[in-house]
């Protein structure tokens, strides 16, 4: 056990002062059985710093009855409780849950206000080093919850927790709430799901085809079966949100008369337009260049991503009051200075358009890999030669490799620094490269141009023995001794493209080594005020949802310098349903993830995309696969369970005073709802209602195991023998207690028989998910449901 400061509190007040001395750093100990174990054990992180003892604290270790209700002080022991004749007669499942927990000995020293806040058994959360591994779990800050797929009989059956960010949120640079839109299309609400995506990517239809879906790499699935097709279901939604742009990219009705300037029309660009256009602010986009969109409409194929794609996205901006001044070169035709004194803030997005040059002998007779994408792209290809060598490893370098290779070029070779493992191009872009015939050069490094009279005749490669320097900063190293010529009558250059920010220099500060706009990381601003930027101008290399990110984050900061909250509305809400998130039954079924369809090599061209999209069909079954990542543990209360049926209050006091918090609200999904610096004091019940009787059952698999696998509680209330109103609970199925609202609809108003309990049990159940070793639990539900019910079936009388 790790050292920590014990310090016995005489009082509440002093507790309190003590705990808001070292919020977060101390724990309370009210009983021990609970918190004593899991520090032997070293099971969370970390360790805390500081152990307050209450139970020395008097005066709270007190059962009472008075006009209200009961009342029980928060020290008072278990066993106390079990012998109360009070508790006994008057709410008599409160003395049944206490007589179920532990052995006597527990009974002897936990406490009803340590029962009501122990901490969650699962054993992953649980695992202590001494025996194995600790695992890091959503609840203790990792990326997912282990019991989801694996060991998980006593775990729920109702849904999960919020208790993080999912491994595909967290992947992905623009934050997409994946899971809650996901959520919204197994609803089938097609719309919300949409709304939710525009709030963290404004053009998913764009990403949908050219993410590198990062997102994909940190889906839990990859260790059960196959990650979620989280790109082509954003493409699906993106391509929904075209076609109903009207309805989905509105202007807000209220302006705040403030204007924004955005210079450059690429993705960050377009991304900072929407969200300031979503804000309510007036927003004019500039582009030196015909069409926007920046490398979106000049630089990637449109096998790959449709300039009409693009086209719509823009069209969309323009409806919604984005004006677009095309064929305006910021620092040419109209000043920094100007449009700083022109508008209240300004946006910079100019992206990499100059080539990048390696200092090759020869090099000047290359061409640039992103002037020959861009004039196929314009309608205007030109056939680069018989014998194409591209220099590159990356995606543009496929790109144009591919491209080529379309054009009717029968050799096509990709030379390139990197091994296969380590070239920057996507697996599956190299992939298809291979597919269609570009051979592939890893490992060799190109020393100059073969020329003859003016014309390239090929490349002098030499052997590239590292890319990577030990800090992993590109330091290539060769071997000159190993060197060999190539044929070829054209070299396409496709080593990455640089920042010609020269004629901002005297406005905007750059960076003297990089030559790139200096910005803060988490707003985009600049050191002028009102001045922010993002996307390529200022990253060495980036991806377009990186700088879709930029563009919104910039876009909230301007906001805020404008006098806006620089916040947008919170439009998901994480697929939740009685406050747990929800999955489908198919989740927990190994399946393979759904594929778009691809044109075969034959019928790949310049002018068509080479994937089809999913159809809606595919869209759902997908979605059915998300495990919507949350904690899965369950509330391990039986207290909180009995309170809940009881309608209970849970007393608090901290440094503010007091307040009483409904049970149903105290028991929240992740703990309690209890700050760092406050302390439980008094548990509250109010009176029974006349005619109501009370029913506690738990199923555990050993009276020695002291937790339940289910447990339920119900309070009926019967007048001329039918049930005038009820309260059932159901426990350990869910992150916290949960009401069975639909087996209480199901009685109210009938003579319980066994006809009705059977159906309210049915109904206690319904919507209930089980996972691969739980399903027990559902028919647990129903069965004890029913014999809770039977209980206060009519007699007669």
């Amino acid at each position: 056990m790790k050292g920590f400061t014990h310090i016995d509190a005489r009082t509440v007040a002093e507790t309190v002062e003590l705990l808001a001395e070292q919020p977060g750093a101390a724990r309370v100990l009210a009983g021990g059985t609970d918190l004593l174990g899991a520090l032997k054990n070293e099971i969370y992180a970390t360790a805390p710093e500081a152990i307050i003892n209450v139970k020395p604290i008097r005066g709270l270790d007190f059962i009472k009855k008075d006009a209200e209700g009961l009342r029980i002080g928060a020290l008072t022991r278990l066993s106390q409780i079990v012998d109360s004749p009070v508790v006994r007669k008057e709410w008599p499942v409160l003395a049944e849950a206490a007589q179920s927990i532990g052995s006597p000995q527990i009974r002897n020293m936990a406490t009803i206000g340590g029962n009501l806040c122990q901490d969650v058994r699962c054993w992953f959360y649980r695992a202590s080093p001494f025996i194995g591994e600790r695992y890091e779990c959503m609840r203790k800050g990792g990326t997912r919850c282990y019991a989801l797929t694996t060991e998980n009989q006593y775990h729920s059956v109702f849904g999960a927790a919020q208790s993080g960010t999912p491994g595909c949120a967290l992947q992905c640079p623009g934050k997409i709430d994946i899971p809650a839109y996901f959520s919204k299309i197994r609803e089938g609400d097609v719309a919300s799901a949409a709304r939710i995506l525009l709030d963290a990517n404004p053009m998913p239809a764009v990403t949908g085809r050219v993410c590198p879906h990062f997102c994909e790499q940190g889906c839990v699935r990859n260790e059960f079966d196959e990650p979620i097709s989280v790109r082509a279901i954003e493409r699906y939604i993106g391509d929904y949100i075209l076609d109903h742009a009207d309805e989905l990219v509105r202007p807000v009705k209220q302006s705040t008369g403030k204007r924004i300037a955005v210079v450059g029309s690429g993705p960050a660009g377009l991304a900072a337009a929407y969200y300031c256009m979503s804000l309510g602010h007036t927003v004019t986009v500039f582009d030196k260049l015909e069409h926007a969109g920046g490398m979106l409409s000049y630089g990637i194929p449109e096998y790959i991503l449709p300039r009409e794609i693009v086209q719509r996205t823009v069209d969309a901006l323009k409806k919604a009051g984005v004006e677009f001044r095309l064929g305006v070169e910021v620092g040419l035709d109209v000043s920094v200075e100007k449009l700083r004194s022109s508008f209240d803030a300004l946006f910079l997005g100019t992206g990499a358009w100059e080539d990048r040059a390696i200092g090759m002998e020869g090099e000047g007779l290359a061409q640039s890999a992103l002037s020959f994408l861009m004039d196929v792209k314009r309608g205007a290809p030109t056939m680069p030669g018989k014998k194409v060598l591209v220099i590159g490893g990356g995606n543009v370098a496929v790109d144009a490799a591919i491209t080529a290779r379309r054009l009717g070029v029968e050799d096509v070779t990709m030379v390139c620094l990197e091994c296969t493992e380590e070239m920057p191009a996507l697996p599956w872009e190299i992939a298809q490269a291979i597919e269609e015939g570009i051979k592939l050069m890893p490992s060799w490094g190109p020393t100059r141009v073969l020329q003859s009279n003016g014309k390239i005749t090929g490349l002098e490669l030499a052997r590239c023995t590292s890319v990577f320097d030990d800090n992993h900063c590109f330091a290539p190293t060769f071997d000159h001794d190993e060197t060999i010529r190539i044929e070829g009558d054209s070299v396409i250059m496709a080593v990455g493209q640089a920042r010609d920010l020269s004629r901002f220099n005297q406005a905007i500060p750059l960076d003297v080594k990089s030559g790139l706009i200096v910005v803060d990381g988490t707003s985009q601003a600049t050191s002028i005020p009102g001045v922010y930027a993002g996307g390529d101008s200022t990253l060495p290399q980036g991806t377009v949802i990186e700088a879709l990110a930029a563009g919104r984050r910039a876009a909230l900061a301007m906001d805020a310098y404008l006098g806006g909250t620089g916040k947008l509305s919170d439009i998901g809400n994480r697929g939740k349903e009685n406050g747990f998130l929800r999955f489908s039954t198919d989740c927990a079924e190994r399946k393979k993830r759904a594929t778009s369809s691809v044109l075969p090599v034959p019928e790949r061209s310049l002018e068509k995309e080479d994937l089809k999209g999913l159809h809606v069909g595919q869209v759902e079954d997908e979605a059915q696969r998300c495990f919507n990542c949350g904690c899965v543990a369950v509330h391990p209360s039986d207290i909180a369970t009995v309170l809940m049926v009881l309608n209970g209050k849970i007393k608090v006091v901290g440094p503010k005073g007091s307040r009483t918090i409904p049970i149903e609200e105290f028991v929240a999904p992740l703990g309690v709802a209890l700050g760092a610096d406050e302390i439980v004091t008094e548990v509250q019940v109010p009176h029974p209602v006349k005619g109501s009787k009370q029913t506690f059952l738990k199923f555990r698999l050993r009276n020695a195991l002291d937790f339940a696998m289910v447990s339920v509680a119900a309070n009926v209330t019967r007048a001329n023998r039918t049930c005038r109103d009820a309260r059932i609970v159901l426990g350990s199925v869910a992150p916290s207690p949960m009401r069975a609202i639909g087996a209480e609809q199901a009685i109210i108003g009938k003579v319980i028989d066994t006809s009705v309990a059977e159906e309210a049990a049915r109904a206690a159940a319904a919507g209930s998910v089980a996972l691969a070793r739980n399903g027990y639990k559902v028919e647990l539900v129903r069965a004890l449901v029913k014999r809770a019910l039977l209980a206060h079936a009519d007699n007669g009388t």
